[in-house]
């Protein structure tokens, strides 16, 4: 069923279509944490600032929707070669989760340029 000639252009493609999104989402959590830096810069324990709350949660829905594609992804990619198995799962748990880390030490090298 694999080697199905109808079937496999078809998955290739889907996995082509579920790369460019999962980048795009990373593309927009980057964003989203660039955003969240330059508006509100520095680490905060308990409550958030007054707009910093929604900052948060779009990066957390752009988070969650990151891990789903990258879950996706992987399937897609299992169906086409079993030993490339979970990467964009893993790649998305890494590089989401040091989003807001990257965001905030290039916001700094850039404030210490700018002045």
């Amino acid at each position: 069923m694999e080697n199905d000639p109808v079937k496999q252009p078809q998955v290739e493609e889907t996995l082509i279509l579920l790369k460019k999104i999962w980048v795009v989402v990373l593309v927009g959590i980057y964003a989203a944490c660039l955003y969240s830096e330059y508006r509100f810069p520095g680490v905060r324990e308990g409550e958030p600032l007054e707009g910093e709350a929604i900052l948060l949660k779009i990066q957390r829905v752009l988070f969650f929707g990151l891990m789903g594609l990258g879950f996706l992804t992987d399937i897609v990619q299992i169906r086409i070669d079993r030993s490339k198995a979970f990467f964009y799962l893993f790649a998305s748990l890494i590089l989401g989760g040091m989003c807001s880390f990257i965001a905030m030490g290039q916001m700094k090298v850039l404030n210490f340029f700018i002045g």
